[in-house]
């Protein structure tokens, strides 16, 4: 298994005066499904990422990018619907579009 590093960046708005600790977690809280759906997104980029550059390595002249599928793929999870377009690899050998693996 390979190690992938992915930088997440938060940026959290809090107020200058009056924020509590209890606050700060109530606001979390309150906004927990849509970071995780954002922190799915990013892992699922990074994942294709990874892919995509595996398949240039193992053979550069055989695959192009290709963009990405035009229809939104619908993933159900525990914290909402997450709407995600799958990259896509152009095989020159082929002559077909796929999805990397």
């Amino acid at each position: 298994m390979d190690d992938l590093e992915i930088t997440i960046v938060l940026r959290y708005r809090v107020p200058e005066k009056g924020l509590t600790f209890n606050g700060l977690l109530r606001g979390l809280e309150r906004d927990r499904d849509e970071l995780m759906r954002n922190i799915l997104q990013v892992i699922l980029k990074a994942l294709e990422e990874k892919a995509i550059e595996d398949y240039k390595e193992a053979e550069p002249e055989r695959y192009l990018k290709d963009g990405r599928q035009p229809n939104q793929r619908k993933l159900m999870t525990s914290f909402g619907e997450v709407r995600y377009r799958l990259a896509q690899l152009y095989d020159r050998e082929k002559g077909v579009i796929f999805c990397p693996r």
